[in-house]
């Protein structure tokens, strides 16, 4: 049987043991310990003494004499976590989520300028990126660099018209370091009348200008006078059929002094359609001599204005022609190509032109090579041969049946070959 606080551990009479309550135990053990506590005067600390601690695992306890264990710690840790999470869920829209990196900014612009980088983002917005883009405003720069073209205008326009470097160092038509390109015309613009007065045709190289062109010197070969001009020529010769500078003009060329001349006439002027020269005043011949045909000057075969010197025309058949100057002279044809001229010493010597003059074609081609002989009595062989043209068309070849190039043959037929020569009388030169 059980008893609070039996007298005898074993009963003698029927040998039963008497066990204690687990009440009584715990109430005895806490007599105990107030008891041993009250003995040695052991108190309960406090916050500023030292003494007996009692744990507790409550989180609600407002009591000084007790401690927190580490279940109640943690308890209230979760409580409170749990706490703050609810309340961060509850205010989201109070805080940014760190993941979102900005994204959850309610007014970015108002953030910006909260933080004062309003002029920054300016500038970024304002910027020129470095790959290339358009800019709608001006642009001011102490210096401005393009590695190859700087184009004026937009798409497929602006490709058309700008500055270029070329990317050769020349001066010329095939190139040039820096070029000016345009679809059509450049223009040099007046800022004082906002007119035009210098332009460039790229398409055919022509410039115009209202003004003077003053230049130290002009390269062209032509200048348009009106109806005329003046035009390198067609050969490096002084005749009729070609000289290195030509004057043209529809009918006449004149000349005004401008001097004393209020009726602004012409002094001398030359018919370029018929060759007359007219003038007012006297031709004077100065240190040459005026040339009068049938005078002292003749036409050769060609047409040439020649001076009458010693001159004898020699003919396919050997007949001869002489003028007053070469009279007494005498021509023979000893065979084919070759004439013998005889009452003569030599050559003419004045050395100003050459001294035998052959025949030309239509296409002024010479129709004959030529060859001569000074014999010792000044008497001279002339040997005319067959001259072909090889790289002429084939109706300009000169092709002769019974002919190759270099063979003996007469002077052709109505042509003539004048020899200019020295007489051994007071007729010489």
């Amino acid at each position: 049987m059980q008893d609070k606080k039996p007298d005898a551990p074993v009963s003698e009479d029927n040998n039963l043991v008497t066990v204690t309550t687990p009440e009584y135990v715990k109430e005895s053990i806490k007599a105990a310990i107030a008891q041993h506590a009250a003995s040695r005067n052991h108190p309960y600390a406090t916050l500023t003494d030292r003494g007996f601690v009692t744990l507790s695992n409550d989180v609600d306890s407002d009591s000084e004499i007790t401690a927190a264990t580490s279940k109640a710690v943690k308890k209230a840790y979760d409580l409170a976590n749990t706490a703050n999470q609810n309340a961060l869920n509850n205010n989201s829209d109070l805080y940014l989520e760190k993941a979102q990196n900005g994204a959850d900014i309610p007014d970015k612009a108002a953030f910006v300028s909260n933080l004062g980088l309003d002029e920054t983002v300016s500038q970024a917005q304002n910027a020129y990126p470095k790959t290339g883009g358009t800019i709608q405003g001006e642009v001011t720069a102490n210096r401005y660099w393009t590695k190859t073209s700087l184009n004026l205008g937009t798409g497929d326009w602006g490709k058309k018209h700008g500055i270029l470097n070329s990317g050769k160092d020349s001066a010329g038509f095939e190139g040039n370091n820096v070029e000016l390109f345009s679809w059509n015309g450049i223009g040099m613009r007046s800022t004082l009348n906002d007119e035009t007065n210098i332009y460039f045709n790229p398409r055919n190289g022509e410039i115009g200008t209202r003004g003077v062109i003053n230049a130290k010197q002009l390269i062209t070969p032509s200048v348009i006078v009106g109806g005329g001009g003046f035009n390198a020529g067609s050969a490096d010769n002084a005749s009729f059929e070609g000289n290195n500078v030509e004057i043209r003009s529809w009918f006449g060329v004149g000349f005004k002094p401008t001097y004393n001349n209020p009726q602004e006439l012409a002094t001398v002027f030359i018919n370029t359609r018929t060759g007359d020269i007219s003038a007012r005043g006297i031709i004077r011949a100065g240190n040459g001599e005026v040339l009068s045909l049938g005078q002292n000057c003749h036409q050769d075969g060609n047409g040439y204005i020649r001076p009458s010197f010693s001159v004898i025309e020699i003919h396919p058949s050997g007949n001869f022609t002489t003028n007053a100057e070469s009279e007494g002279a005498i021509v023979q044809r000893l065979s084919e190509g070759i004439y013998l001229i005889q009452n003569v010493i030599g050559l003419g010597t004045d050395g100003t032109m050459n001294n035998i003059d052959i025949p030309l074609c239509q296409n002024k081609l010479p129709l004959i090579w030529i060859n001569h002989e000074v014999l010792p009595n000044g008497s001279i062989k002339l040997m005319t041969y067959h001259r072909e043209h090889s790289d002429a068309p084939t109706f300009a070849r000169n092709i002769r049946e019974g002919y190759v190039d270099g063979d003996l043959i007469d002077i052709p037929e109505g042509r003539f070959v004048s020899i200019r020569v020295q007489m051994p009388s007071s007729k010489s030169e």
